[in-house]
């Protein structure tokens, strides 16, 4: 993605695809007694066939995958991400380059780059390889538009996902399902999750169904509310295949002064710059699931309402926390608490109105300057910050604004 994000004008790339790439690494002999592969438990057996799906032979290809990328590194042909069987060979301009397309001119074409791995005999896969380098072109199920810098679903696995909720939500509305249901489609959707980046936090109903199980395969279980609510949800971004994800550069981190903190014992404090705000909690606030770390995360919501207000957009913003489960949730986007999340999805949407990149650090109570405030001291006279956005619904009868 850092790659795509950063490449000078016109960037090209070449995705190549190994064919069947978990059977084309040999066993010699002698190693045969040290591939065992795990039956039943407690039943091992040497792997004389080296069969597709085993896990050493993932490792043992992918050491071959490494030469190559090693070998063109060496000769100039670089950078090569990779993935699995899967590598995409990027080629910038070159002012003396040879080889020409359109205004731009190249160190090598997509034949100059296979003669420096010829003797290798990798057996490249003609349809899923490309046959020359392009400025839009497909890896690892996406689709990337280099000049424009973006990142899509191809038609085909658009509405391959589309499918896979469809005809869960059809097969399980008021039906049981097994663990490996839950998986495919938990599976295709942390995929997805890459282009629609608010789906994020609609994946934990579905990673909670599935820990439900505690992995037994056989046992059946009933879709619980939230989670079809999800796949809903789903289904209806889904709809949409023109959705795509924007890959620029993240931009130099700005210290605006930023600090947030909560208190059971009294509310919310925010330090934006040399201003404050703080929140008073309400006798209602406290439910079942709704703790510490829910007060540090509305927090941090809170703070991206006033950012929003504040008109300020498109930059990279440092972020001060003195909660690490706070800080861990918000950086992946999601949580298992249902209020958690809820709070992370509406942080999510606000700083991307205004696309704010959020770096949330960690720093000590001692040291944090919202922690004071937090607990009811007022802040300096004359800086107490105003605001004009109406709150969530569920945070309407559990603050105080003061």
């Amino acid at each position: 993605m850092q790659q795509i994000a950063l490449a000078p004008s016109g960037t090209q790339a070449c995705t190549l695809d190994i064919e069947k790439f978990h059977r084309t690494c040999l066993v010699l002999p002698s190693h045969k007694p040290w591939l065992v592969i795990q039956g039943l438990p407690g039943q091992f057996f040497i792997d004389h066939a080296h069969p597709f799906g085993t896990a050493c032979t993932s490792s043992n290809a992918g050491m071959i995958t490494n030469t190559v990328v090693d070998i063109w590194k060496a000769e100039g042909v670089f950078p090569v991400p990779k993935y699995e069987d899967d590598l995409k060979v990027f080629r910038v301009p070159s002012p003396t380059g040879p080889f020409h397309d359109g205004d731009f001119s190249y160190d090598y074409d997509h034949t100059e780059m296979l003669c420096h791995i010829a003797p290798l005999g990798v057996p490249w896969h003609e349809e899923k390889s490309d046959n020359h380098f392009l400025f839009v072109t497909t890896f690892i199920g996406f689709q990337w538009d280099i000049p424009r810098k973006l990142v899509s679903l191809p038609d085909d696995k658009h509405l391959k996902f589309h499918e896979h909720v469809r005809r869960f939500l059809n097969n399980f509305q008021g039906r049981p399902c097994h663990l490996l249901d839950v998986e495919k489609i938990h599976g295709s959707l942390c995929h997805v999750a890459f282009v629609y980046l608010d789906g994020c936090s609609r994946l934990p109903s579905l990673s909670n169904f599935a820990s439900s199980f505690h992995n037994n395969d056989l046992v059946t279980r009933y879709p619980p509310h939230s989670m079809m609510t999800d796949l809903a949800w789903w289904l209806r971004k889904l709809d949409n295949g023109s959705v795509t994800r924007t890959l620029c550069p993240r931009g130099l981190l700005q210290d605006l002064h930023l600090f947030v903190d909560a208190s059971t014992s009294w509310g919310i404090g925010i330090i934006i710059g040399d201003h404050w705000a703080s929140f008073e909690l309400l006798p209602t606030w406290k439910i079942a699931n709704r703790d510490i770390c829910w007060l540090e995360t509305v927090a941090i919501e809170l703070l991206a309402y006033f950012l929003e207000e504040m008109g300020l957009h498109d930059c990279r913003l440092l972020i001060h926390s003195d909660n690490q489960g706070t800080i861990g949730t918000l950086d992946k986007g999601q949580s298992s608490n249902s209020h958690i999340n809820l709070s992370v999805r509406h942080t999510y949407l606000s700083f991307s109105h205004s696309s704010i990149s959020p770096e949330i650090t960690y720093v000590e109570s001692v040291a944090n300057p919202a922690d004071p405030i937090s607990r009811g001291e007022q802040g300096e006279a004359g800086k107490h910050v105003s605001h004009n956005f109406k709150l969530p619904d569920e945070l309407t009868n559990c603050f105080l604004y003061v």
